[in-house]
């Protein structure tokens, strides 16, 4: 198939989608950004545009992009920590018309602070995260969000399995006010990073209330490899320190060092197995046959106007979840099998597998990944508990699929041993501490899957 042209309107049109820092001051299991609590005393840059350049450099780079029309997209982390920074970028970029810019923010801070900056070219994705804040001091918040002059398109309400029985009221009351609320799936990250499932309830609230296509992408999230799309050819992608990439595509560059890397004028094969989920990238597929909206840069404005349309047909979506079958590989004759361990169950960690004494900071949050088996039983194992000195810090009871641990012992139920997740490291004092993992069968025996030195360092 011949490549399709970008439309001339759009030529002088740029997305871009900046994550300005993967600090939050919220705990979210079901997100995968780090966690802000304290600068580094030493001033060692950290995941935060303003550690890496001054404010004034990123409004100077912003403002060297020659398309008439740029929608920036802001995200993190939570991009208002950092307050006197951001209302500094924010009052650089409202100066000129040509940026739209959307915000994805929990609505934590202070809206009086802001008073000065111009709001008509900025809109606010809100979100709400039951576990971190009541609800009222939450509607609080965002009705003086609201009185301050900013609008907001949408609160976010992500659909973890521990928010979904506030979900309904929340919404309601919040559409009540007057805010319209996206109920978003959760993707697997945090400790839900192995999660392969959907319940039944979580589905039927999210055919209630996601269009049909965004829950097509969102859900079944077909293989897009190799089809035609517009994405590349309107966005870029951006990073804290200065890194941005053509989206997809994986050139990255300094801006600026290199300046900006070049965007194709046409459709390109999706280079990617499955899309990444947002929104504005699948509605980009040129062949996509669900979508009857016009090729744009899909602001959050027009994702809401879809909502809406949505929710007052009273249709709800029309979808059941595929049941997912964990395959189990064949070993061929020729494989070479490594001996079991004499253990009862073993696995790796393989994370810092590069370094001898995995390193953090007081209240950090860090990144798990590896496998785990019970060498007598069928796996996944009931759970694996994690153990920092003589404190519990977390548990991991989802396991994917890792066909190449099966391989190389040539068992078959090996292959559900993978796992992925996030711990959140408890205030701690300086000093090395013990780092286990404890697999457990489901029997109930348990054992050792690993055991690192974990250095807290607080500078």
């Amino acid at each position: 198939m011949l490549p399709k042209p970008l439309p001339e309107h759009l030529r002088s049109s740029l997305r871009i989608t900046w994550f300005l820092t993967y600090w939050c001051n919220y705990t979210c299991d079901y997100c995968g950004v780090d966690v802000f609590l304290q600068r580094s005393k030493s001033r060692v840059k950290q995941n935060h545009a303003f550690d890496h350049y001054p404010v004034e450099s990123w409004i100077q780079e912003l403002h060297r992009f020659p398309q008439e029309r740029i929608y920036l997209k802001i995200t993190g982390g939570e991009p208002f920590l950092d307050r006197a920074n951001f209302r500094a970028l924010l009052q650089g970029l409202t100066s000129s018309p040509k940026f739209e810019i959307r915000i994805d923010t929990n609505g934590f801070w202070d809206p009086a602070y802001f008073a000065a900056i111009p709001k008509q070219h900025i809109m606010l994705v809100v979100s709400y995260h039951p576990l971190e804040i009541a609800f009222d001091k939450y509607l609080t918040r965002l009705r003086a969000i609201r009185d301050a002059g900013f609008r907001i398109e949408m609160v976010n309400y992500v659909l973890a399995p521990e928010n979904l029985d506030a979900c309904q009221t929340a919404v309601q009351t919040l559409e009540e006010e007057g805010f319209l609320v996206s109920v978003g799936t959760m993707i697997p990250v945090g400790v839900y990073g192995s999660r392969t499932h959907r319940t039944t309830r979580e589905v039927e609230l999210l055919a209630e209330y996601t269009p049909p296509l965004d829950l097509h992408y969102r859900l079944i999230n077909p293989p897009t490899k190799g089809r035609p799309c517009f994405h590349p050819a309107l966005s870029y992608n951006m990073l804290y320190d200065g890194s941005i990439s053509t989206y997809c595509l994986n050139n990255w560059q300094n801006l600026f060092k290199d300046g900006a890397p070049e965007r194709p004028v046409e459709t390109v094969p999706c280079p990617q197995e499955r899309c990444d989920g947002c929104m504005e990238m699948y509605r980009a597929l040129a062949d996509e046959p669900l979508n009857d909206t016009p090729l744009g840069l899909y602001p959050v404005s027009e994702h809401a106007a879809d909502i809406r349309k949505h929710r007052s047909s009273g249709i709800p979506s029309q979808f059941q979840m595929p049941q997912i079958q964990q395959h189990m590989p064949v070993i061929p004759a020729s494989a070479i099998k490594l001996a079991l361990p004499a253990e009862p169950i073993f696995g790796s960690l393989e994370s810092y597998l590069s370094e001898p004494t995995i390193h953090a900071r007081s209240r950090d949050r860090i990144r798990l990944e590896g496998w785990a088996v019970s060498r007598e039983m069928e796996t996944p194992l009931k759970e694996i508990q994690l153990w920092l000195g003589d404190r519990n810090v977390g548990v991991i009871r989802e396991f994917h699929q890792r066909d190449d641990v099966a391989l190389r012992y040539g068992r078959p139920e090996f292959a559900r041993s993978g796992w992925r997740t996030m711990v959140y490291l408890p205030a701690l004092p300086h000093g090395v501490y013990e780092f286990r993992g404890i697999g457990v069968n489901p029997s109930g025996e348990s054992a050792a899957i690993w055991n690192r030195p974990l250095r807290i360092v607080n500078d």
